[in-house]
């Protein structure tokens, strides 16, 4: 008896364990107004880099969870880090422009969504030098307080 009650508690367990695991159930209809909101924030972060506007980008990001940032192989640990190399390095560019090639949404629930985005961008430096650089983006975004704010990224790109 006691061996057939293990057998059946282990088996409960393991199955537990193996079996699939799902996110929220979204709507189709939420998903649409989701992706949207997500990718309206997105592109205005997009206007707000190539407009140099790193004040402007810093609202789009909650820092909360310290889930890090990773950039061309470097890890941040917090975003505020990162943000001033961004502002610091801005100095000597005069203007770029980004063209997102590829782009996905995926509507996790109604809170959590994760953005994945690949592209060119060109960066025009003071010195006359023009940089052509592919990039290659994930960002998982949350709804806080009514707003979609980057938790976490993964940037990476090639000249």
């Amino acid at each position: 008896m006691t061996k057939t009650l293990t057998v059946i508690c282990m088996f409960i367990l393991l199955s537990g364990f193996t079996g699939s695991s799902y996110g929220q159930k979204v709507s189709d209809k939420e998903k649409r107004i989701i992706e949207k909101q997500v990718e309206q924030n997105f592109h205005e972060m997009i206007k707000a880099a190539e407009n140099l506007d790193y004040d402007k980008l810093n609202q789009g990001v909650d820092d909360r969870y310290n889930a890090g940032f990773f950039v061309n192989g470097t890890y941040f640990t917090r975003y505020d880090s990162l943000h001033a190399i961004m502002k610091s390095r801005a100095h000597g560019i005069t203007r770029q422009s980004i063209a997102v090639q590829k782009e996905k949404i995926t509507v996790l629930s109604d809170h959590t969504v994760l953005l994945t985005a690949a592209g060119d961008a060109i960066i025009d430096i003071s010195s006359g030098q023009t940089l052509n650089v592919k990039f290659f983006w994930s960002f998982v975004y949350e709804k806080i307080n009514d707003t979609w704010k980057v938790i976490f990224s993964h940037q990476s790109g090639n000249r």
